[in-house]
């Protein structure tokens, strides 16, 4: 019985930790996949944002515009196969950027 409860357990923690590979299109990773992490429902967040970026790919954006989000969108009617596509900065995000 021990046992069994167990395996739940295990089974619970492998869900919370799934990735899936969604391609980007546009923006400072256009071509590459990111491999983010999927809900319950096997669906990768809405938008990836600079935050996100900037932790999995640090360095390799120093010269990259990250002033932006990649924003998913189903090829199929609301499903997979996904693809990120970049949105380049708001209007009052650019407004901002060009104050600094």
């Amino acid at each position: 019985m021990e046992r069994a409860r167990h395996r739940q357990v295990s089974a619970d923690d492998q869900n919370m930790w799934a990735k899936t590979d969604v391609p980007a299109v546009g923006g400072p990773l256009d071509g590459r996949s990111l491999l983010v992490p999927i809900d319950e429902d096997g669906v990768p967040p809405a938008t990836i944002d600079q935050s996100w970026l900037w932790i999995e790919y640090g360095g390799e954006l120093l010269d990259a515009d990250v002033n932006g989000v990649y924003e998913l969108e189903s090829i199929a009617a609301g499903g997979p196969p996904w693809v990120y596509v970049w949105a380049g900065a708001l209007p009052d995000q650019q407004s901002a950027d060009q104050e600094r």
